[in-house]
Formats: structure tokens, C-alpha cells, sequence
């Protein structure tokens, strides 16, 4: 699976592509950037299965920082990753597209796949409901 993350904490990025690298269920190839401007154009490149996201990054910060991947990856699972332990912004952000919203200091590598694999899921269904809706209109 093709993981692109977003995030500028070098200590994270380790932390994460080694929770990853340590699965045997699954394969993860992790993509990093450090500033969204360059996730933005990885995204653009097609190349990629979810994103994970952190919320503040030297570029972009706070829900304007979900919203902007989303635009470029709106058929993309994002789950954002992010040191902020708000409920509120957790909420906005979920219903504005997140996939999950996973707090850094509660998570641990189980949670991390477990919520990567559904979210990957979670949008296949959804693509295959639309497709089916589409196919039933047309009929």
C-alpha cells in the first residue's frame, strides 16, 4: 500500500515508517514530505493509495490544511495525524472528508493500521456504491 505522509516532525516520520515497517499483514511503501505544497503534488502524481496528514505543518496549518489535500486527493483516505487533541476540530474534520482523525500521543501501531486498512475500505465501498447509483440511474 502506497502511503504518503505529511509531516514536518522528523521524529514522527520515523516513528510512523517504523510502526509500518514492522507490519506483516500488509506492505507499506511510506512517501514523506515535509511541507504540503509537495504532498499536494504527489497527489497530483496519482501514485498514491491514503494520505496521512498532520494539521500543522510550515506551510499550512489547521483544518485549512485538510481541506487543501482533500481538494487535490478528494477521492483519497486521508486520516489526519496530528499532535492537536481537540474534539471539536476532530469533528469538523470528519465531516469534512477525514477518514479518522488519530491523535500522536494515544496511538500506537495496532490502531495506526487498523484504521488505515478501514479507511482504505471505507472509500472502495463508497466509489462502488457510487458506480452502482450511477449504473441504476442510467437504467
Amino acid at each position: 500500500m502506497r502511503v504518503l505522509l505529511i509531516e514536518d516532525n522528523e521524529d514522527d516520520v520515523y516513528l510512523i515508517r517504523e510502526i509500518l515497517a514492522d507490519r506483516k499483514e500488509a506492505r507499506f511503501d511510506v512517501e514523506s514530505v515535509d511541507r504540503l505544497d509537495q504532498g499536494l503534488k504527489h497527489l497530483v502524481e496519482g501514485r498514491i493509495d491514503i494520505v496521512l496528514l498532520d494539521l500543522s505543518l510550515p506551510d499550512s496549518h489547521g483544518l485549512g490544511t485538510f481541506e487543501k489535500t482533500h481538494a487535490a486527493g478528494k477521492d483519497l483516505p486521508i486520516i489526519v495525524l496530528t499532535g492537536l487533541d481537540d474534539e471539536g476540530v476532530a469533528m469538523q474534520a470528519m465531516r469534512a472528508g477525514a477518514q479518522d482523525y488519530l491523535v500522536k500521543n494515544r496511538m500506537d501501531g495496532d490502531l495506526l493500521v487498523r484504521a488505515i486498512r478501514y479507511a482504505v475500505e471505507r472509500k472502495g465501498t463508497e466509489a462502488a456504491l457510487r458506480k452502482s447509483e450511477a449504473q441504476f440511474r442510467q437504467a
